[in-house]
């Protein structure tokens, strides 16, 4: 899918963002916005994130995902509301008996809703923080955060996320080097992000989060059986950086551009 197909899927989401902003600036009684820096405007944002798995013929291995999107900013004051759209996600396992791969088309397919995030002032400098957010992946659910995700390839909420005809999101896997085919998952990923405003231009910071998954179909049943997987437990390991960037920038920027923005990262 083009950045330009992107950017009209999420189109609508974006000029809800740009309203939101316009009337709150309006409804202003002159509190003084020059405490905070300006952050509005166009960034990219790299994640890394490790997680653990306990999978069949394989045993227990890590996993090393780094996470691609393009967000647009709004500012009133010291809130913001972010638009994400997401560009890539890169996996790296521990051991090459397990290669997952999420393509780039089912990345650039989620349109997450907007998410608010919250500037304060403390001794150390700006911070940003920003409640959880849910977004439910290859499934419209009536309450994300709560309701169980579906099982079955039958199950009515299910949603073809990249249009590829087959339900949930597509997941492509090689299992020991013999297996190989795809998996039609669901997912709910459960984030929380908070850091430092390093200057008007960089942010760095840590995520929260939780990641479920459930498997309704798969191109092998090897696939279909069930496995463990969990969040590392050490904090500090899962870190985001956003950078200001302007409009000249695109998916195909952001991966070119991604080692500069990791090594920031001091990982």
């Amino acid at each position: 899918m083009t950045d330009t197909k992107i950017i009209r899927i999420c189109s609508s989401l974006l000029l809800g963002s740009f309203i939101f902003a316009i009337c709150c600036v309006g409804q202003s009684t002159g509190s003084p916005d020059a405490l905070w820096p300006d952050l509005s405007g166009d960034w990219a944002m790299a994640q890394y994130l490790v997680a653990a798995a306990d999978l069949p013929l394989v045993g227990q291995l890590f996993i090393y995902t780094t996470v691609g999107v393009l967000t647009h900013v709004s500012q009133s004051g010291s809130e913001l509301v972010m638009q994400d759209a997401y560009c890539f996600t890169d996996a790296e396992p521990s051991t090459p008996l397990f290669m997952p791969h999420i393509g780039d088309d089912v990345m650039r397919s989620i349109c997450p809703d907007p998410r608010t995030v919250q500037l304060e002032q403390t001794d150390q400098g700006i911070r940003m923080s920003q409640d959880w957010h849910v977004e439910v992946r290859g499934a419209l659910l009536e309450n994300p955060a709560s309701d169980p995700l579906p099982t079955t390839p039958d199950d009515s909420r299910l949603v073809d996320q990249e249009g590829d005809g087959f339900p949930g999101m597509t997941i492509r896997v090689e299992l020991v080097g013999l297996y190989t085919g795809s998996t039609y998952a669901v997912q709910r990923y459960r984030y929380r992000l908070y850091g430092d405003v390093v200057d008007e231009n960089t942010i760095i910071g840590f995520i929260e989060w939780t990641s479920e998954q459930t498997i309704v179909a798969a191109t092998n049943d090897l696939f279909l059986l069930p496995f463990a997987d969990y969040t590392d437990p050490d904090s500090t390991k899962h870190k985001f950086i956003m950078t200001r960037v302007d409009e000249t920038w695109t998916c195909d920027t952001l991966r070119e551009q991604l080692p500069a923005l990791i090594e920031q990262l001091e990982l």
